[in-house]
């Protein structure tokens, strides 16, 4: 449960420099994806790219190529060792878990996320480096324009309204891992995630920051020979705040630790069937 939680938190919203690395394991492990989805996810990030840039149709086979490429490996490597940590993260489940459990847990989905960075990095340097200067404008203008409208969409309610909304969300998360929750766990949380002073607006704003660095670094680096090692670096390493995080995970283990066995016993349950569906996709004929 923690873990997912913590994924499900994470913004989904599709990055030119993160689209081929983070959205399959986000995906499953914070319940928010499916076997459609996964199957689909080349022709959902074509689409998505091809919908920021105006590509010729050589172009277009080639990222569709990368992407095929990308996820055939993604399933065949990945996903068997995704399996493997949520059978884990079952087994620990089963009981309480403590604050070094779930750092562990952290450190080894960061790990998957570097593997992946560094797997997806030389074909994006590729693909970057065949857009003419025009394409790349047109690229991070388009993602510039949709910044603008998330957070015109998102940021116009009072602070306090859009704080309480993003605890309502944060709750009805847990609950897909846990089943309804007690009065007692929903003042915790209620409590606790307010607390973090967390909303969307914050989130696009960082998701708007993203993209200005990437677009820097794509200034810079294109056609060089340290281009793919500069969005390896970039995909895998993002900024964090410790204090949030530390204060986050304690929220985790104190939720954890208040599971009646009726939950506890849901939370095991989705984790093992999630790494089910992973090995039923890793064995699958792409």
């Amino acid at each position: 449960m923690s873990i997912g939680m913590h994924c499900s938190a994470a913004s989904m919203a599709a990055r030119v420099g993160r689209v081929l690395v983070a959205c399959a394991l986000f995906a499953m492990i914070a319940g928010c994806g499916s076997r459609f989805v996964y199957n689909r996810l080349d022709w959902i990030s074509h689409y998505y790219l091809s919908n920021q840039v105006t590509l010729d149709d050589a172009q277009s086979r080639a990222l569709q190529a990368e992407l095929d490429d990308f996820f055939d490996w993604h399933r065949h490597s990945e996903l068997p060792r995704y399996a493997g940590f949520l059978d884990r993260m079952a087994s620990d489940a089963t009981r309480p878990v403590s604050i070094a459990q779930l750092e562990a847990g952290q450190r080894e989905v960061e790990g998957f996320l570097r593997d992946s960075a560094a797997r997806a990095a030389p074909d994006a340097a590729r693909w970057l480096d065949e857009l003419r200067p025009a394409q790349v404008d047109e690229l991070f203008a388009n993602l510039a324009q949709k910044d603008g409208k998330a957070r015109k969409e998102s940021c116009g309610a009072p602070l306090a309204e859009r704080r309480e909304k993003s605890v309502r969300k944060f709750v009805d998360r847990v609950e897909e891992w846990t089943g309804e929750l007690t009065h007692a766990q929903e003042t915790l949380i209620l409590e606790r995630y307010a607390a973090l002073g967390r909303d969307d607006c914050e989130d696009l704003a960082a998701r708007e920051r993203s993209h200005l660095e990437f677009r820097a670094l794509v200034g810079r680096y294109r056609a060089t020979p340290q281009f793919a090692e500069r969005i390896a670096d970039f995909l895998a390493h993002r900024p964090v705040d410790r204090v949030d995080r530390e204060r986050f995970l304690r929220l985790l283990v104190d939720i954890n630790h208040s599971l009646t066995p009726d939950q506890r016993e849901r939370t095991v349950g989705r984790l093992r069937l999630y790494a089910r569906e992973m090995r039923g996709l890793a064995a699958e004929t792409t």
